[in-house]
């Protein structure tokens, strides 16, 4: 009887615990991915039409992977999804805290939020975060005071159902 009780003691609190530490296969998120793309595209637009006299210059070479799965080869570990960079010049004598202030406050109608990555969060930086799974990150280009650099992606590690997520938040 007593053996009984022990083997459902473990049963009942430490098989959960043993579960719980092994990894989770990662699944084809295609689709997600798919729907992020032009959500975020469609943020930095917005980012960008707060500032329609600005000179705009984006990346041309988009990091994207097609999936956060590993593939076979392990030529990728799958995590960056999306990548893209954009720098806008937008002029001098603007303050750099009150024009992340209004972009926080302008993006916040569409479901954009402040991210909680104490790094990426200050006077002259602001990670914006979407439930879905999008993120944006902006600062001022180290060489002008006068240039916003946006860099937007996605990353694996925060989908919706991606297992790890828990992990790296």
């Amino acid at each position: 009887m007593k053996s009984g009780l022990v083997a459902a003691f473990c049963a009942l609190v430490l098989a959960p615990t043993l579960i719980s530490c092994v990894p989770v296969q990662r699944t084809d998120q295609t689709e997600t991915l798919r729907e992020l793309k032009p959500m975020i595209r469609s943020a930095v637009d917005d980012i960008e039409a707060m500032f329609p006299e600005a000179s705009v210059r984006t990346s041309d070479n988009l990091d994207e992977l097609s999936s956060c799965a590993r593939p076979k080869d392990d030529s990728h570990d799958g995590e960056w999804l999306v990548s893209e960079w954009t720098w806008i010049d937008i002029g001098s004598g603007r303050n750099q805290a009150q024009l992340l202030d209004d972009i926080k406050k302008d993006m916040a109608s569409d479901g954009w939020t402040p991210g909680d990555n104490h790094f990426t969060n200050g006077t002259d930086r602001l990670e914006l975060a979407h439930p879905d799974g999008g993120y944006i990150f902006l600062s001022f280009d180290a060489s002008s005071s006068n240039t916003l650099e946006i860099h937007s992606m996605s990353d694996c590690y925060y989908l919706p159902d991606y297992g790890y997520k828990d992990d790296f938040q």
